[in-house]
């Protein structure tokens, strides 16, 4: 977090303040706001802008003598295009973005100044309905580079185009992304006791997803109670069924780290259904398999969070 306010500061001094500053008689669109680690270049206003608290973008990473080099990054995604003032070049924006940029820390990754042929392949065809592509491919000067900061709670890409349209004004097309964990638990899975049931016979096992926890902890959270209360009167129906209870993680971070997290969230959820909803004891196993059964890939978010669950296991007896 230091680093982030850290950069914002070394932007703002370098682009002069003028994150506030638009050209007189023009308005930015509806909406739109600067992104707070990268302010305007000063006079500039933004015609399009969109942005989205999760989502993918691939930035071009570099150039290969038949194919763009990609690098597909996930967070928070903000892109916005600038109209550039009057009588300011392409290349003095792209410099002042370049310089501010490596002020603050950033490393730049790749580069093409002043190679329209080239930059034209990597502006995003559209933001928000604003045919940046469009406008920029029938003008000149096109230049782009991508920049990145490591960061402990995740990378900052931004990627900044710039060219001049058929009025020889420039244009900015300025992508932001921060990385960091999609915000889960907004889909809940409607389980009630009679399916439960039906999965443990059939299967002899059922998955949990609205059971959650506290960041890197075994605290279960308030709104997980509602699935914890079927759990529970699912296993009133059952009074002769004994289960384990699995915790699961996905593998980011270290395994032992992961296996042990997820054991303690296991008992969490016994001693819950315990001391709550007065669950024998006896009918009740933690066990805590980290990322070691997964049901779907860890390279995306999206098969993380189906991997981090609780699952209910028919224990036969013995």
């Amino acid at each position: 977090m230091f680093k982030k306010m850290y950069i914002l500061l070394m932007v703002l001094v370098f682009m002069c303040g003028g994150s506030l500053l638009i050209l007189a008689g023009e308005e930015d669109v509806a909406g739109s706001k600067d992104h707070p680690v990268i302010s305007r270049y000063e006079g500039s206003t933004i015609v399009a802008y969109e942005q989205f608290a999760y989502d993918r973008l691939a930035l071009v990473a570099g150039m290969g003598k038949e194919e763009i080099e990609e690098t597909v990054v996930e967070g928070e995604v903000t892109r916005i295009v600038y109209k550039g003032p009057e009588g300011r070049s392409a290349l003095e924006i792209y410099r002042n973005y370049q310089m501010a940029l490596k002020e603050a820390g950033f490393e730049i990754v790749y580069e093409c100044a002043d190679d329209h042929d080239k930059a034209q392949k990597m502006v995003p065809e559209d933001i928000n309905g604003f045919s940046y592509y469009l406008t920029v491919r029938r003008g000149r000067d096109g230049s782009y580079f991508l920049a990145r900061l490591a960061d402990s709670e995740g990378d900052i890409y931004v990627s900044v185009h710039i060219g001049l349209d058929r009025d020889q004004l420039p244009h900015t097309a300025l992508q932001v992304v921060e990385e960091k964990p999609m915000e889960t638990g907004k889909v809940e899975v409607d389980l009630d006791p009679g399916t439960m049931s039906q999965n443990i016979d059939e299967k002899g096992s059922v998955r949990i997803y609205g059971i959650h926890f506290d960041t890197d902890k075994a605290t279960i959270k308030q709104k997980s109670e509602s699935t914890l209360e079927t759990v529970a009167t699912f296993l009133q129906q059952e009074p002769d069924l004994t289960l384990g209870v699995i915790g699961h993680t996905d593998a980011t971070g270290p395994v032992e780290y992961n296996m042990a997290l997820s054991q303690e969230r296991a008992k969490a959820v016994v001693d819950f259904l315990i001391t709550e909803h007065e669950v024998d004891e006896d009918r009740l196993t933690p066990h805590g398999v980290g990322p070691l059964a997964p049901v779907a890939s860890n390279e995306e978010e999206e098969g993380r969070a189906q991997n981090r669950r609780v699952e209910l296991i028919k224990m036969l007896e013995e």
